[in-house]
């Protein structure tokens, strides 16, 4: 039977089979063998051969199959030579490339009893093998003529790897890293493509296009280069993993281009090529263009100039465009911003791949009517100032003067150098001025400004005059060329007044010492008030919006004018400053609107006395709004802090919770019976699929607040993604008293969506009905509304509680602390629906159920309008069910010489862990809560108590204060996932003997049970 079923196997096999006796003889074979070697089955059964006799067959393979060895090669068979010798007739002719593999077949004894061989014929792909690489050769010498390179990234190894890389020599086999490709690009263009790479380490889904300048080996200059670069290979999750792209060599190109555009970006003419059948596009603009008449590529005429303009300009343009006969002539320019140039213009036409453009080359004519203007303004101005300009080169010492000079009644030529003109100079200001001059000179690129007395007149009659100058440097014919020029004007008058305004100011001094009081308060309302309540001076009508203006009436009593009394107002803040000699303040609110501050200061006469008091009002009610609101940032601060905190303790739970089963039951399969393997990998793959869910949603959570996620939509038939959805909901539901209704009203359901944010969406929405339902119905569904589609999930759980719904769709709010899950699902639900476009919302009763909708903008099209019931799929799978409650562990010891420990633990596979850690050596019961603990305990003898932290109906903290009111001997170890310095001194101060931190480390858990029983 056996020997039938392998050779029934055999026959079935893609490949030719023979089987052959140890001397060589063919027994057995395949449809597939006789196809190869063309020879007909039923001759061959009447006949068998012997592969001895196959003068084709090398001598070695003969001995292989004699001998039993193992059996691998591949020959050219010449089947023309075979059949000539009249043993082996086959249908085949000309060669063959045939590929054998064979070893011995060994009975159920060991016994050799036959060799197996098998043949493939590999003609066909060794041919195509061989054109792909002629192929591949062409494409090679194609891409090197055209200078690319081409590339493949690994975003697990972060290599590059190409065939024809100039950077590794063209060494295929050599790998190029990140730092090496980073360190040959211009250090300018480093922080680009470093953001790519990193972008393709995360296994980003885009695809890219860059600049960039490389050194190349062959080169010192830099390359020019354009790199392209997309994802063709992903991972089981969609990441992407492997890159290809191309890096083009545009540097002769680019080089060209860049001599062309800096020659016109440097030619001082306004150059610009305009498309005449493209509403006059502008489609080159050099810079000169820009400045003058801010074109640029992206506008028209008509963006620049007025229709009016534009119509005036367009006669010659088009007339140019239709002769082709080019144009010179003078137009004057005025732009759409006032600003207007004298121009002269030639226009000519260009072709550009056979299109014909219109070149615009213009010559400013407005500088040169706008010097001329200037001139004239200029000579006009020194001569109302009673200024000249001047020049000085003082390399040799030659001074020539403008403008203005030839009114100083005295010749150019008398005074052309510094000595000459120092004659004219007060002897008293000579020395500054040299001075000045030369030090102006040495510091170059500096303002020289000097006031001075010169007499042009020569009768001893100075007057005042500020010569102001600057210093330049230059090149003349191919050496340093420095000068000075500038304007001398007279300030002879200004410095008269000058004196007269000093003299005046000590005046003046005295006056503002007096009030330099009131004057440095002048921010705020301010009155003078003497001690008899005299209001001397008030500017509080106009400093203060928040008083009347009659409040304080100079002149007047100050209670009177302000609360019309008859007698100073008690304990006012004036009364107190009088008393006490020193500054007083007070604040009140003035009215609904407005609260004022009022300070009170006492000024004192130079003899001590008191001389009145300085009323300063502010209004502070805007001061008072920003304290408040900074009371109040602080409370929500210290309320996010609080927040905070409750998270860190309640994500270290969360993770250390899975992270305690991972790691346990990890080291358990390092020690553990074969036969619990099995369920210990079980629960280490459905605490990795816990801990990997939460730290995805924190993740996705984080991306969709910063907005960093980018949405995939695309066009899918929402109806048959809503069965898959469908199929995946219903293995999630594992209590037998809850039943899966999907509802799917269309057969076809087109729509342009992110589908597997869509899926997220649902797949949070029945998650959380599973958790919250413990028996009834789950009801999820879509339908098509006017904005868009509507999903919504209903259940007949539990129910929200009305304090509890304004946090359903809250941050890191859990409306049951003892459900598994980090409260992010529903925030996340949010945050996608409002990155859509979207809403979410949900209504419930407490007690009956609820119903969580999402509301998604999208385009639909509905192809059947007819609802297709049958797609309302019913889950309604059943499986058995367990209470928690009291279980006793199996041991394999005799009970009654092992301790008892109860373990406090309302996970399942925590109790597991704990359990197969334990059960060996202890006899071992179970509580899920506190208030089973301490039944137990009251009830039946312990050695031990071991006990979770957070556990439903009552926690083991409040579980040991209860024990420890009448059982205080009794050890009490705390095992939980909460990790904190705070968390520890709260079980031990509740009467904890020991505090241990999951994941459990088997060493230490051992260690305390050791040293308590």
């Amino acid at each position: 039977m056996e020997q039938e079923q392998i050779l029934s196997v055999f026959d079935s096999l893609p490949v030719g089979v023979g089987l052959y006796s140890n001397d060589g003889t063919l027994i057995h074979f395949n449809e597939n063998f006789c196809r190869i070697f063309g020879i007909d089955e039923a001759s061959v059964k009447e006949k068998p051969i012997n592969i001895n006799d196959n003068v084709i067959i090398p001598g070695e393979m003969k001995t292989a199959v004699c001998k039993g060895h193992n059996l691998h090669t591949s020959i050219t068979y010449n089947f023309d030579a075979s059949t000539k010798g009249g043993r082996y007739i086959s249908s085949h002719s000309q060669d063959r490339v045939l590929k054998f593999s064979g070893n011995q077949l060994l009975n159920s004894t060991g016994k050799e009893v036959n060799y197996i061989l098998i043949v493939e014929d590999v003609t066909e792909p060794l041919r195509k093998e061989e054109m792909l690489r002629r192929s591949k050769r062409k494409t090679e010498l194609a891409i090197q003529a055209a200078d690319i390179v081409l590339w493949e990234y690994d975003a697990l190894a972060r290599y590059f790897y190409s065939d024809n890389e100039p950077l590794i020599d063209y060494d295929e086999s050599k790998p190029i890293s990140c730092e090496l490709y980073i360190e040959t690009l211009h250090s300018e263009d480093r922080e680009h493509a470093t953001e790519m790479i990193r972008r393709m380490n995360e296994g980003e889904d885009f695809t890219f296009s860059f600049e960039t300048r490389i050194i190349l080996p062959d080169s010192s200059d830099w390359q020019y280069c354009t790199v392209s670069g997309s994802p063709y290979e992903y991972d089981q999750n969609g990441k992407v993993i492997k890159y290809v792209g191309s890096r083009k060599n545009n540097t002769e190109i680019n080089k060209k281009q860049v001599l062309l555009k800096k020659v016109l970006d440097n030619i001082p003419l306004s150059v610009h090529i305009k498309d005449i059948e493209d509403r006059f596009r502008y489609v080159f603009c050099n810079e000169e263009s820009k400045r003058m008449f801010g074109t640029s590529e992206d506008k028209t005429t008509y963006d620049v100039l007025s229709n009016d303009e534009v119509a005036r300009i367009q006669k010659t343009d088009i007339e140019v465009f239709n002769t082709g006969t080019p144009y010179l002539g003078l137009e004057h320019i005025v732009l759409k911003d006032g600003r207007s140039y004298d121009t002269i213009v030639r226009k000519s036409i260009i072709e550009d791949e056979g299109k014909r453009l219109l070149l615009n080359t213009r010559w400013d004519q407005s500088m040169q009517n706008e010097l001329k203007r200037r001139a004239q303004l200029l000579s006009i101005t020194l001569e109302t100032m009673n200024a000249y300009t001047w020049f000085y080169e003082p390399d040799i010492d030659r001074l020539s003067f403008g403008e203005g000079f030839d009114k100083t009644g005295i010749k150019n030529s008398d005074f052309d150098t510094k000595e000459k003109y120092l004659k004219l100079v007060h002897p008293d200001d000579k020395k500054v001025f040299t001075e000045s001059l030369q030090e102006a000179l040495d510091s170059e690129n500096d303002i020289w400004d000097v006031e001075v007395r010169l007499d042009f007149k020569g009768n001893g009659e100075y007057q005042w005059w500020e010569v102001r100058g600057i210093v330049e440097t230059t090149t003349l014919n191919d050496e340093p060329y420095k000068y000075m020029f500038g304007m001398s004007l007279n300030i002879d008058s200004h410095k008269h007044t000058e004196m007269v305004l000093l003299e005046n100011k000590k005046a003046l001094d005295n006056l503002v010492q007096q009030n330099e009081l009131v004057l440095n308060n002048t921010n705020s309302g301010l009155a003078y008030i003497t001690k008899d309540y005299i209001v001397q001076w008030e500017n509080i009508s106009f400093c203060s919006k928040s008083i009347s203006y009659e409040a304080y009436k100079k002149g007047e009593l100050c209670y009177k004018s302000a609360h019309n009394r008859t007698s100073p107002c008690e304990n006012c803040v004036l009364q107190r400053a009088l008393l006490s000699h020193q500054t007083e303040q007070i604040k009140f609110n003035l009215d609904s609107e407005h609260t004022v501050e009022v300070f009170a200061t006492p000024v004192f006469m130079e003899d001590g006395t008191m001389d009145g008091i300085v009323i300063r009002v502010d209004d502070v009610t805007e001061r008072e709004r920003m304290i408040e609101e900074l009371r109040q940032a602080k409370l929500e601060a210290e309320q996010s802090d609080k927040l905070k905190s409750a998270f860190l303790a309640n994500m270290s739970h969360e993770i250390r919770t899975p992270l305690n089963a991972i790691v346990g039951f990890s080291e358990l399969m390092m020690y553990g019976e074969e036969e619990d393997r099995e369920e210990y990998i079980q629960i280490i793959n459905t605490n990795n699929e816990l801990l990997l869910k939460l730290i995805n949603d924190i993740l996705d959570l984080s991306k969709l607040e910063a907005g960093s996620v980018e949405l995939k939509y695309e066009k899918y038939d929402l109806s048959e993604h809503f069965n898959n959805m469908t199929a995946s909901m219903k293995q999630r539901i594992t209590n037998p008293n809850v039943c899966l209704l999907a509802v799917n009203p269309y057969s076809t359901c087109q729509v342009l969506l992110d589908r597997n944010r869509v899926a997220q969406v649902l797949t949070n929405y029945v998650t959380n009905a599973i958790k919250y339902t413990p028996t009834g119905t789950i009801e999820m569904g879509y339908e098509k509304r006017e904005q868009g589609i509507y999903f919504y999930v209903k259940d007949t759980g539990i129910g929200i509680a009305d304090e509890k719904k304004e946090k359903v769709f809250h941050r890191f709010e859990k409306l049951d602390d003892f459900a598994q899950g980090t409260g992010l699902g529903l925030s996340i639900c949010k945050a996608i629906a409002e990155s859509m476009g979207g809403t979410v919302g949900f209504e419930s009763n407490y007690g009956e159920g609820s119903l969580f909708w999402a509301m998604l903008p999208c385009e639909v099209n509905i192809l059947s309008e007819e609802a297709d019931s049958a797609k309302a799929a019913d889950s309604n799978g059943r499986s058995s069910t367990s209470a928690s409650g009291l279980s006793a562990s199996d041991s394999s010891s005799d009970s009654t010489t092992h301790k008892t420990i109860l373990i406090a633990e309302d996970i399942q596979s925590n109790y597991q862990l704990v359990s197969a850690m334990l059960k060996k050596n202890y006899e071992l019961l179970r509580a899920v809560n506190g208030k089973e603990v301490l039944d137990i305990v009251r009830n039946r003898h312990i050695d031990l108590l071991l006990t979770d932290m957070k556990m439903p109906v009552m926690d083991g903290l409040s579980a040991t204060a209860e024990i420890r009111k009448f059982n205080t001997k009794l050890p009490i170890i705390a095992l939980t996932a909460h990790a904190f310095e705070t968390d520890r001194l709260a079980a031990l101060a509740a009467g904890c003997n020991e505090y241990l931190v999951k994941p459990i480390d088997k060493a230490k858990l051992m260690a305390v049970l050791k040293k308590y029983c």
